[in-house]
């Protein structure tokens, strides 16, 4: 399925996408040619992915970042930690089929057909493309410290722009600069053990763009994080 130029890149963009689109065809779906059924099935769709973006997903990597600490913390540390519950999501809407994107693009292509279908309506509904015409020498990206299972963990937030993936580096209490990762999925999560145990650590981080299984481009500015217990 190709995505969709009205589409947005970054996930979170696509969330607010989603839920003004879910928001506005109640309003617009009759004026082209919607039936009732037909926008209370995209929403339906709709709900039950943004719960998955939003809620489901995120206490899924919740839960994989407490097994890894967990996992380290049995083999080679100390106590009788208890396996880590799986976090609580919201309360799930009803599961959907697959292929929702996929359904709501084809809605959209056909409303776009309709007689009464206007650009003033388009751009409300956020179906109309607005070209980038700017050029993204590297990836914008962001790094924030958050609580771990045993120490914090980085998350490492970063856009595309169209590439496969970026190539991270990261170095730590300033030594040398090392390979980290390739991400192609975001978040990126750093959850590497504090080079000395208990001792808080500062942490640099540059990315370069990755496609076609090769590093390229200009590095990032450079982003640091304090990271500790």
């Amino acid at each position: 399925m190709a995505l969709q130029s009205y589409f947005p890149n970054t996930e979170a963009e696509r969330i607010i996408w989603l839920s003004n689109y879910r928001t506005k065809i109640a309003t617009h779906g009759a004026t082209v040619g919607l039936s009732a059924a037909e926008i209370s099935d995209i929403q339906a769709d709709i709900a039950y992915y943004l719960w998955l973006l939003q809620n489901w997903n995120p206490a899924v990597q919740q839960y994989a970042q407490a097994i890894t600490a967990y996992k380290s913390q049995i083999a080679s540390g100390e106590g009788n930690p208890p396996l880590p519950a799986f976090p609580s999501a919201t309360a799930q809407p009803p599961l959907r089929p697959a292929g929702v994107l996929t359904r709501l693009f084809a809605q959209i292509a056909r409303l776009k057909t309709h007689p009464s279908y206007t650009e003033t309506l388009g751009r409300d509904l956020g179906i109309i493309a607005t070209a980038d015409n700017t050029e993204h020498p590297y990836s914008d990206f962001t790094v924030i410290a958050e609580t771990g299972a045993t120490h914090q963990v980085v998350r490492i937030n970063f856009t595309k722009h169209g590439h496969d993936g970026v190539w991270i580096e990261s170095r730590r209490g300033g030594g040398n600069w090392e390979f980290l990762a390739v991400g192609t999925i975001k978040p990126f999560m750093d959850d590497r053990p504090l080079l000395t145990p208990n001792t808080a650590e500062t942490r640099e981080y540059r990315l370069r763009w990755w496609d076609k299984g090769e590093a390229h481009g200009d590095w990032s500015p450079v982003q640091s994080v304090a990271v500790g217990v």
